[in-house]
């Protein structure tokens, strides 16, 4: 999608603050930037939609919608959206575009203020004025694959989704944060913390009001909430709301006004389970669907061919879009993974060029995506533990049996899940244990400790579930705010505007995590089974060979072989000393790391390692040492 900005000054400033010395602003930048203002009645706001000159010029396809009504009240906005999900049945009209929706959006925004985001399903980002409060509302769903950043500049508060706009329009240079530097250093990135001390990043879950003299509140509107539990009657009732619930969001997210969808397909879950579904809604549309596999020539471990040609056959697909992902035309690390502006995790890859070139070759605008799947259905492995301290002793038996599938030792599971969980925090610390549910007791040991400070204490997610008395939602929570998944959503989300293509996840839906946060922790793992419930629930629309598989592709060897490929020019990187001048890494001690990586093949490359190469990445393009 374009970029969307909204710019507020103050009712009672001066001629500076005025919006025309922004437009002045984006005049002065038409070489750099591609520009569309939307007009307003009110001489302090100033709305639009932006793309750099690079990247190419305002698509059409997924082009987002403004309207102002007679009180002066607009919005701008894009969505995925139907009438039905707007949550107010006065609203509901036979509307068939997006167009047509946005007077329902503001007078929903009208009746109800910033909390109307609170009611509205499917996908969507905006900013709005509310004319009768006066105040500025900006806010998305809370899995919105958009960042929304905001500065006080030019006299004041510019928002936009595109964090590079910001940066080249502010008044003045913006710097670094140590806290937002530590954050990803720790290898457990909170994206609610901003890189920059000028620039606010807007939350999860939590909208942004602005009034005319300025004046920023967060409110948050949205959040798992550890009390909400459900039971169901049996097995098959969990099934078959899981299934409504996914069906419903792959369904949404196949809304195009083309005849074509295309679907990521791996031979792992979670993409072949939306590429099952989509299959189903599409063919009762007359749409087609084209799967698209991505394939690992060199990483064999990483090869699931076969598991795509079995999902291929089973589905009757007759065509299937390839692209070789570990070739030999590029083996260069730091080109095949160039870091954008936004985090050092979003990358704007030309292997992600390469697969969004072929979705709009083949005459799609929508790829559909299984990230996500992992953290809605992952259920981790103290899940065993906490159904024994909650009475159920036939997980004893369960675990043990298990064992053998998954090749673990016996004596190390029983350990692991049934003693040491057990023992009071007191004497595991007498024996040298930190505390259960420490985080930091997961931070590399290259961090320095101001680092460890900062990461700990300063960026931590405020984790509303107790560890002691559900550590499977305290975990899966953890990994819902910080997991290295939305480093791909953003990287796509970056690429794919000048393709005029949208990637759609359909596993991060809300109504979705609701559910499965809600049920009982056997539902996500049983037996050698993590993401139970999934399987279950897609028995019948899944090969068995796909749908009971147990391993679990990792692509450790994929960038293990590709860092050791590079690590001369790796190595280069961290030789620049600013993260260390700034006291935030002990370079000894991660060179040391580095070299064992390198020197052994066998290691495995941890992701907080790659976190560490990608920052260093990160400042050495957009922050070089002069």
């Amino acid at each position: 999608m374009n970029h969307l900005f909204a710019f507020i000054s103050a009712s009672e400033a001066g001629q500076n603050s005025n919006p025309q010395s922004l437009i002045q602003r984006l005049n002065s930048k038409a070489g750099e930037i591609v520009y569309e203002i939307s007009e307003t009645k009110n001489k302090d706001l100033l709305f639009g939609s932006t793309i750099f000159a690079d990247v190419g010029g305002l698509s059409a396809s997924n082009k987002s919608v403004f309207f102002e009504n007679e009180d002066k009240s607009c919005l701008l906005f894009h969505s995925c959206i139907a009438p039905s999900d707007l949550g107010d049945p006065q609203l509901q009209a036979d509307c068939t575009s997006q167009v047509q929706i946005a007077p329902q959006l503001v007078q929903l925004m009208n009746n109800r203020g910033g909390d109307f985001i609170a009611r509205v399903k499917g996908s969507l980002v905006y900013m709005g004025f509310d004319a009768r409060q006066q105040y500025l509302h900006v806010g998305k769903d809370p899995f919105n694959t958009a960042s929304v950043y905001w500065i006080a500049t030019l006299g004041g508060i510019l928002v936009s989704t595109d964090l590079r706009f910001l940066a080249l329009m502010a008044d003045k240079p913006i710097s670094l944060s140590q806290k937002g530097l530590a954050s990803w250093l720790s290898g457990f990135p909170n994206p609610a913390i901003s890189l920059f001390n000028e620039i606010k990043v807007l939350p999860s879950g939590s909208r942004l009001q602005i009034n005319r003299d300025l004046r920023e509140q967060l409110v948050q509107f949205w959040d798992i909430a550890p009390d909400n539990k459900i039971v169901l009657a049996d097995q098959q009732a969990y099934s078959t709301q899981f299934h409504a619930l996914l069906n419903n969001s792959v369904a949404a997210a196949c809304r195009t006004e083309r005849d074509t969808v295309v679907s990521q397909m791996s031979g792992g879950l979670d993409s072949t389970s939306v590429t099952a579904l989509a299959a189903q809604v599409l063919q009762g549309q007359h749409k087609r669907l084209l799967p698209l596999s991505h394939i690992y020539s060199r990483a064999q471990s990483c090869n699931e061919s076969d598991l795509i040609t079995e999902m291929q056959r089973f589905l009757k697909l007759n065509d299937n879009l390839q692209l070789d992902v570990d070739g030999e035309d590029n083996r260069d690390f730091l080109s095949l993974y160039p870091t954008a502006l936004e985090s050092p995790g979003t990358v704007l890859s030309p292997r992600y060029v390469s697969e969004l070139a072929i979705v709009q070759a083949n005459g799609a605008d929508v790829l559909l995506s299984g990230n996500g799947g992992d953290e809605m259905c992952w259920g981790h492995s103290v899940a065993y533990t906490q159904r024994l301290k909650e009475g159920d002793f036939s997980v004893i038996a369960e675990v043990l049996k298990a064992c053998h599938s998954v090749g673990m030792s016996r004596k190390q599971a029983v350990k692991n899940l049934f003693i040491k969980p057990f023992l009071p925090d007191l004497l595991l610390r007498v024996l040298g244990h930190k505390k259960s549910g420490d985080l930091s007791e997961g931070f590399p040991a290259w961090l320095t400790p101001k680092a460890k400070e900062l990461a700990q204490f300063e960026t931590q997610v405020n984790n509303p579930f107790n560890y002691q008395r559900d550590p499977v939602g305290f975990n899966r929570y953890q990994s819902l705010k910080t997991t290295a998944t939305y480093n791909a959503v953003r990287s796509y989300q970056q690429l794919s505007q000048r393709f005029g293509v949208e990637v759609r996840h359909p596993f991060f839906n809300k109504e979705l995590a609701e559910f499965t946060f809600a049920i009982p922790a056997k539902q996500l793992i049983q037996g050698a089974y993590p993401k139970w419930l999934l399987r279950n629930s897609m028995s019948a629309q899944l090969p068995e060979s796909v749908c009971w598989n147990i391993k679990k592709i990792t692509f450790d060897q994929h960038f293990g072989d590709l860092v050791r490929e590079n690590a001369d020019a790796i190595r280069s990187l961290f030789k620049h000393s600013r993260l260390a001048d700034m006291e935030l890494v002990n370079e000894k001690t991660l060179l040391a790391e580095f070299d064992r990586l390198v020197n052994d093949k066998n290691y495995p490359l941890h992701v907080d390692l790659l976190y560490a190469i990608l920052t260093y990445s990160w400042l050495h393009t957009h922050f070089p040492e002069k």
